[in-house]
């Protein structure tokens, strides 16, 4: 008898704790893999980040935030791209640079995380020299790595509810692990 007791509260248990991660995977945080070379030089094919998906529910996201969304009309796959345009943002794309008129004002866009020789060119949706306004509850996401990323410029903006999470950790490779700023 006192062997069947123990292999069902182990048995209970083991769900109790899979039903548990079943639950900070799907609402709390989740690990994810970062494929292609579209965020180098700041993110790695192979490297390992923890997507935080409450913080973006509780505080804002913000310009330059990393963020793992679910691209628009490919909704098997995970993107890790940055957010370069808010809702309320007119942004173009022009020589090189990107420019933002918010509030009257107009300024080009400071992207210190990006190599100085970098060329953002418009894509096929967001096209060189022509201005888009985002709505509330969208975002511009482009990747670190112009010429070679899939994003905004191509598959246009995505929608607040598409953002999986926003990046927040890197712990592989071990020479990497950190926290994002």
């Amino acid at each position: 008898m006192k062997m069947k007791s123990y292999f069902f509260e182990l048995f209970e248990t083991f769900v109790t704790s899979l039903i548990v991660i079943f639950m900070i995977y799907m609402f709390v945080g989740s690990v994810e893999v970062v494929w292609g070379a579209s965020m180098e030089p700041n993110f790695y094919t192979g490297e390992r980040i923890l997507v935080d998906k409450i913080s973006p529910i509780v505080s804002p996201l913000k310009r330059g935030d990393v963020v793992v969304l679910i691209p628009p009309n490919e909704p098997d796959k995970h993107y890790i791209k940055r957010i370069v345009g808010m809702p309320g943002d007119i942004i173009e794309v022009f020589n090189c640079h990107v420019y933002i008129s918010r509030d009257n004002q107009k300024y080009e866009l400071q992207e210190t995380y990006l190599p100085t020789d970098i060329c953002t060119n418009g894509g096929s949706i967001i096209k060189e020299g022509r201005a888009l306004k985002i709505e509330d509850g969208q975002y511009l996401v482009f990747g670190d790595n112009r010429p070679f990323s899939l994003d905004s410029r191509f598959f246009g903006v995505i929608q607040a509810k598409e953002v999986v999470g926003r990046v927040v950790f890197i712990f592989w490779p071990l020479d990497k692990l950190g926290f994002i700023h």
